[in-house]
């Protein structure tokens, strides 16, 4: 039985995003049991990291304030039905577009996001680092996302966003992200869903 995998595209001009097509993917190893939840994040920040470095880019610092971001992120996806993917049947009921996976629920201590096509709700998402932190980090954030029927892991996740040019692009500062110079990086994944956040300004309390 093949995979089902997704991934979503952030903005990449005038805070447009748009949600990629599904694509099927061979079955590959998944262990019955689920990875230690610890490790998982350290193995997709290192694979990451090293992948930035193969391409003659400076690795990203760990950020703990970015990975509570991402972590809250995978904790709503997780609460919503389908494996998360109850959102995407939702549609913002001013322009009727569809949401996607780089929207938020309105079932947590946080501003809803309908994070629509025509990234008319972008700067709600770029803004959840501050919101989620309560200001403890004040830049904006930058999130890339996938999502696969039978389990997210490290490498899976790498792989569908090098497979896809507007999330390589992000990862290695290419085409609208020249120069972003990524002083910071969240990560979490759990369940069907992997998030990575990248942010220009440090982490305060990384190390």
């Amino acid at each position: 039985m093949k995979r089902i995998a997704r991934i979503f595209a952030l903005p990449l001009a005038l805070a447009v995003s748009a949600c990629l097509p599904s694509a099927a993917a061979g079955p590959g190893p998944v262990s019955a049991a689920a990875p230690d939840n610890a490790r998982a994040v350290e193995r997709l920040t290192r694979i990451v990291n090293d992948y930035r470095q193969r391409n003659g880019l400076p690795r990203v610092a760990y950020s703990p304030l970015l990975s509570r971001v991402a972590q809250a992120h995978v904790d709503d996806m997780a609460r919503q039905g389908d494996g998360g993917l109850d959102v995407l049947d939702m549609r913002d009921p001013r322009s009727g577009q569809p949401c996607n996976a780089h929207s938020w629920s309105d079932d947590g201590d946080w501003t809803p996001v309908c994070f629509t096509p025509d990234g008319r709700y972008a700067q709600a998402m770029w803004d959840k680092p501050k919101e989620i932190t309560r200001g403890a980090y004040q830049g904006i954030g930058i999130e890339i996302a996938a999502w696969s029927s039978r389990g997210i892991t490290p490498e899976f996740a790498l792989e569908l966003w090098q497979d896809s040019r507007a999330h390589d692009e992000v990862i290695l500062e290419r085409g609208p992200w020249r120069g972003s110079d990524w002083q910071a990086m969240g990560v979490a994944l759990g369940g069907s869903f992997a998030f990575i956040w990248f942010g220009k300004e440090p982490d305060p309390g990384a190390r």
